[in-house]
């Protein structure tokens, strides 16, 4: 019989621990299991004497399509339609719990904060598509890496969702293109990300491993303690700024997109 594929693996090159997202056939997606195994490998890799910097990447086809759909359940994502037994009545869009949704919501933003906060390098190596949630982990790293085939977005908020923290888009690429992209729904290339602040560096998707270990590499020569400082002195400057406020606020804008629209006010134009 064959071992079940583990969704998150680790591979330790030298003082550089790659966490890689295991799940090719869904390209990535995220469920709660995979969520928890991601960020306890994030903490196994900081607890690490001999870990001083950490990738995050993805197999497959893609860095990761955002969060696994059928395995959200009506109160975290798109809203649904009744059964025969729900109120208010068949055929009918329901609504999530708003405080149940808020509450639900804050946790998560809670364990994104947390991967701010990592205090060991984070760098993002990122092709094919980094769609919702996926730039949440993204808007957490340190540096970004991206390959010629990079696709960034977040399409849901068009729809169903508004990932809680935007991906920190408003502090990467600031406010109006933000907006642009929320409300457009549209797909940013690696050239645009870099150009535009999402990604640092774009490469072809032949060289994006070697070039992304090769700068954590250089890195880790650094001793770790001296790369924590550096770290939490630039941090600090974002949330004297406010990000970690705001982040935090974004659950209840979360819990609020999932009671808006549905179905559409009639008072409201269209």
């Amino acid at each position: 019989m064959t071992a079940p594929v583990e969704p998150v693996t680790v591979e330790q090159l030298g003082a550089v621990r790659r966490v890689v997202l295991n799940r090719p056939r869904k390209l990535n997606a995220l469920d709660a299991a995979m969520s928890a195994m991601f960020f306890r490998a994030v903490d196994d890799a900081v607890a690490d004497p001999n870990t001083h910097v950490i990738i995050v990447s993805g197999a497959g086809r893609a860095f990761c399509s955002g969060a696994d759909l059928s395995a959200v359940p009506a109160a975290g994502g798109r809203p649904h339609t009744a059964s025969a037994g729900d109120a208010p009545g068949r055929g009918q869009a329901t609504y999530p719990n708003a405080v149940a949704d808020m509450t639900a919501n804050r946790s998560r933003v809670e364990n994104w904060l947390h991967l701010w906060s990592t205090p060991k390098p984070l760098i993002a190596q990122v092709h094919g598509y980094c769609l919702g949630l996926a730039n949440e982990i993204v808007g957490c790293a340190d540096i970004v890496v991206c390959g010629e085939s990079a696709r960034f977005g977040m399409p849901e908020a068009r729809e169903f969702a508004l990932p809680p923290t935007l991906g920190f888009w408003p502090v990467r690429i600031g406010h109006a293109r933000t907006k642009e992209l929320l409300w457009s729904g549209r797909l940013v290339d690696g050239q645009e990300a870099v150009r535009i602040g999402l990604a640092d560096q774009v490469v072809s998707d032949e060289a994006l491993a070697s070039e992304t270990e090769a700068i954590a590499a250089r890195i880790a020569d650094v001793p770790a303690a001296r790369l924590t400082v550096v770290k939490q002195a630039v941090n600090s400057w974002a949330e004297t700024m406010g990000v970690r406020e705001a982040a935090l606020r974004g659950a209840e804008y979360h819990a609020l997109y999932h009671q808006a629209g549905y179905p559409p006010d009639p008072a409201v134009a269209t």
